[in-house]
């Protein structure tokens, strides 16, 4: 939802739309998207998260998470991190976000069994390993292949990360 309003509101400003009408026009998408976020919300707040380098879609998902859905960031891996383009979503990470650039999977994978978080976004390569050892997983690939952009697709996204949690707390029942 968040982004999804930056993006449009950078649109709208380049076209000279006023702000009001902006607000306006957006506030039903922006309500909608709220409102189907609030039931992930109850799933994934509190929760921590470890991303590994994998899609250049970490940040900004770490922001999504963190900011709308209240999850913990204990580690957001990036394969390469431009710090001019990535500005705005470096400045919306919750304060000492850990940030990792790169591959160096055996530091991370040491970092990320201390930290032992909730959820793990890595590739296929790590998926199986991790979840042997009893972490759940997220697969970093699907997100290149969802769609992640608009009001509409917020929820989808947010049951993303949800799923695997529900997995994992029906394979303990």
């Amino acid at each position: 939802m968040e982004g999804t309003t930056a993006w449009l509101q950078a649109a709208a400003a380049a076209f000279g739309v006023a702000p009001a009408h902006f607000d306006a026009v957006t506030r039903p998408g922006r309500e909608r998207a709220r409102h189907a976020l609030q039931r992930h919300r109850e799933m994934l707040e509190g929760r921590r998260i470890f991303f590994f380098p994998d899609s250049q879609l970490e940040l900004p998902m770490a922001r999504f998470l963190a900011r709308e859905l209240g999850m913990q960031l204990t580690e957001v891996g990036t394969p390469y991190l431009h710090r001019a383009h990535l500005a705005h979503e470096l400045a919306l990470l919750p304060a000492g976000t850990v940030l990792s650039e790169g591959q160096d999977v055996e530091k991370q994978l040491d970092r990320c069994r201390a930290a032992r978080p909730d959820i793990v976004v890595c590739g296929l390569g790590l998926a199986n390993p991790l979840e042997a050892e009893g972490f759940t997983t997220k697969w970093a690939i699907e997100l290149v292949f969802t769609p992640v952009h608009g009001y509409e697709q917020a929820a989808d996204l947010a049951e993303l990360f949800a799923r695997p949690l529900v997995r994992r707390t029906k394979l303990a029942a």
